[in-house]
């Protein structure tokens, strides 16, 4: 090993040598022609002047292939018109469309309290709460018992009046005392009729010591305890509805001309980050708060309870007619520092059948986005150009292009920069 190390340094040594000398024969020569040109007479260097350039004009005849350009890897959609309108984005709020404070009908001890605050109820079903019934059945019970009464006075009365009657038609009776007896068995009869109602009421009565909600809903708050005395009127707990919700927004006085009773409206749910549909159904026409605004009812499904009274909602009203506009989706619509533009997909006019498309940049005013797409107008620099329905536009991969690079346009997930270069190779 050691006899072979002074080899090796040997032959480096001996290589470096001979490439200076290389290198130092080489620039000799150099400088040699470059005397020896000098050194020619002006006709002689004009001649070697026109040799050389010949041949360089002869090597820049020759074609050279162009440069491979990698194509790039883009998912596109179609440019599309349709009718839609442009809409802002309000805030407001969701409100019922219900709110009641529920009462007892009857006074008495409240013995059962049975829908505490959050709990749902029924319309026509639940039970709220019950009295304490011992009152209105005594009531009943007496109610009875007076019309029992009248029912035998009225009896006897009208037995009395049938006999003066009967002596009257033989002359046998004072016409006066016929009168005071018609008088009296009308009377006690009209007493019979006022007690069955009474009788009607206590029973009516009796029956609504419990206390059953009035419509579907949900109890937001409770007004009393269970053992307390509740009067006549007196307020239990307080029900909000359910089902149906409404979300109320103010239109500014310059676009409440566009908005109508029936004007379907999308909706956003801020806390749940949730988009539903809804339709007008209310315009109010007083504006003249400070704002300038009108207040605008949205009705909504609260679908099942899990939109609430008091959420914030965010609503896309319209602001101007129906009308046709040119789309594209969101995704393609690019923003550079000469602004928004999108990447068309075309073939170049002249191509062989078959060949790739490319990518041409088109400058964009975007007018509003609804959903997924952008209503757009096109601002080319070029004239003749244009972007009509039916044109395809990049909505993925736009970002890896340059005017006319090659496209090869696939469906799936976005392609990734290392398939794009995998394809290139």
């Amino acid at each position: 090993m050691q006899e072979r190390l002074p080899l090796a340094a040997k032959r480096r040594a001996c290589g470096q040598a001979w490439t200076w000398g290389l290198v130092g024969a080489v620039v000799l020569a150099a400088a040699v022609g470059v005397a020896v040109y000098f050194t020619m007479d002006a006709a002689h260097r004009r001649s070697v002047d026109a040799l050389v350039s010949a041949k360089v004009a002869e090597i820049a005849s020759v074609p050279q292939p162009a440069p491979q350009v990698p194509p790039a890897m883009v998912k596109v959609a179609p440019v599309r018109k349709q009718m839609t309108q442009q809409r802002i984005a309000l805030v407001g709020r969701l409100m019922e469309l219900k709110r009641a404070v529920i009462a007892s009908e009857v006074e008495g001890r409240l013995v059962e309290l049975l829908t505490p605050a959050g709990r749902t109820v029924v319309g026509g079903q639940t039970v709220i709460a019950r009295v304490d019934p011992i009152w209105s059945e005594l009531a009943v019970e007496e109610a009875k018992a007076d019309l029992a009464s009248a029912e035998a006075t009225a009896g006897q009365s009208s037995r009395e009046l049938e006999h003066l009657e009967s002596l009257a038609l033989r002359n046998a009776a004072d016409p006066q005392a016929v009168d005071d007896a018609r008088a009296k068995a009308e009377a006690d009869a009209a007493k019979v009729l006022a007690l069955k109602a009474l009788l009607h009421r206590a029973i009516e009565t009796n029956k609504r010591v419990e206390i059953i909600a009035p419509f579907d809903g949900t109890v937001s708050k409770k007004l009393t305890e269970q053992g307390q005395w509740v009067d006549s009127g007196g307020a239990v707990v307080e029900v909000v509805s359910r089902g149906l919700i409404d979300a109320v927004i103010d239109v500014p006085e310059q676009f409440i001309s566009a908005v109508g009773v029936g004007t379907p409206v999308e909706v956003t749910i801020d806390p749940l980050g949730e988009t539903v549909s809804g339709e007008v159904i209310a315009v109010n026409p007083d504006g003249s708060n400070p704002s300038r605004s009108f207040p605008v009812k949205i009705r909504l499904d609260d679908r099942g309870g899990l939109l609430k009274v008091g959420m914030s909602v965010t609503a896309k009203v319209p602001v101007n007619v129906e009308k046709e506009y040119v789309v594209v989706p969101r995704d393609a619509v690019q923003y550079g520092a000469n602004g928004p533009q999108v990447w068309m997909s075309v073939v170049m006019p002249g191509s062989a059948p078959g060949a790739m498309p490319v990518g041409l940049p088109m400058d964009v005013e975007v007018i509003f986005g609804q959903g997924e797409v952008f209503a757009v107008r096109a601002m080319p620099k070029t004239e003749g150009m244009d972007l009509l329905p039916g044109m395809e536009v990049v909505v993925e991969g736009a970002e890896r292009l340059w005017p006319t690079r090659p496209l090869i346009v696939v469906p799936g997930d976005k392609p990734s920069d290392q398939a794009t270069t995998s394809q290139a190779e």
